[in-house]
């Protein structure tokens, strides 16, 4: 099955998945969406759900990527939790896609000039995540420190000639660090901070073996798509057989609501069909048929709807 991705190109998230997709080799759609609500392709499909990226399986869609890469891992190509690390790549994923990408987002924006990112997209972050672009330009010393300290443990990591993280193999945390720093890397108004994280042993020759691994390698073919090619195919079979259980206190069937940590977004509705560690799976009825929206369960606030 072809993932289909919406995704815009200067999202570091987008970023990771794109280079996961590359390690894969898989051929996959590409659903360009707005930096900034509203996001009617995408929202047909997630209900509320606009953060990017988003992937889609058939009837089955797949937000934030610890939800998008244990569902690419079940496709053909190499594992994204390569052994040894096998698993442990989430943990890392984790922690660079958590307080590390915050440091790497003031390392970015936080020496912009004012206006050089649109008003449009402050005015969005500011009202979905609080984004005080003058409190990021005073923090911005501090974050850049912070997203210094991830670079050096990198090199220490690459310091015996492993070529990632893990030894010979790219993985899911590999991903999530090559993400930030390419983050950091493509505005030009953090050009001190990207040479200083790329400077230290090894941090930039492992920076270049995973970007071979990008849309421009030819590892893996990208095919623009439109949001109502998406849709159709969304409507062409059934969502795949469920996995998993509800644990309480919830049960099996209930109106649910699935919100993010940190935003103030919409919530996406549905009937709850998995709610454990493994993740969520909401069912929405959409003119046409049925999807599944799939959430990872960390950074996710269920309550009943």
């Amino acid at each position: 099955m072809t993932p289909i991705l919406f995704h815009y190109e200067a999202s570091p998230f987008a970023e990771l998945v794109r280079i996961a997709l590359g390690i894969k080799g898989l051929e996959w759609g590409s659903v360009i969406v707005p930096r900034v609500l509203p996001k009617p392709d995408q929202t047909a499909l997630t209900g509320a759900y606009a953060r990017t990226p988003m992937v889609q399986l058939g009837a089955d869609i797949y937000c934030d990527t610890g939800a998008i890469l244990p569902a690419l891992e079940a496709l053909p190509g190499p594992s994204l939790y390569p052994l040894p690390l096998g698993s442990l790549h989430r943990l890392v994923a984790n922690w660079a896609g958590g307080p590390q990408f915050m440091a790497h987002v003031g390392a970015a924006l936080g020496p912009m000039p004012p206006g050089a990112m649109g008003e449009d997209f402050i005015r969005d972050r500011q009202a979905r995540f609080g984004l005080d672009m003058a409190a990021l330009g005073r923090a911005a010393p501090h974050l850049a420190g912070q997203a210094e300290v991830a670079a050096s443990w990198l090199s220490d990591t690459l310091a015996d000639g492993r070529a990632f993280i893990g030894g010979d193999a790219p993985g899911a945390g590999d991903c999530a660090l090559y993400a930030n720093l390419w983050f950091v890397k493509g505005v030009p108004f953090a050009a001190r901070s990207a040479d200083a994280m790329l400077a230290f042993a090894g941090v930039g020759d492992w920076f270049g073996r995973m970007a071979a691994f990008g849309a421009a390698s030819g590892r893996g073919t990208r095919r623009e798509m439109s949001g109502p090619d998406a849709l159709a195919a969304a409507l062409a079979q059934p969502p795949r057989a469920i996995s998993g259980t509800v644990a309480g206190p919830f049960v099996a069937g209930m109106t649910a609501a699935v919100r993010q940590e940190g935003t103030h977004d919409e919530a996406t509705t549905g009937a709850l069909l998995r709610c454990d560690a493994g993740g969520i799976i909401l069912a929405r009825e959409i003119p046409g048929g049925t999807v599944h929206v799939h959430f990872p369960r960390l950074g996710q606030v269920v309550t009943p709807a």
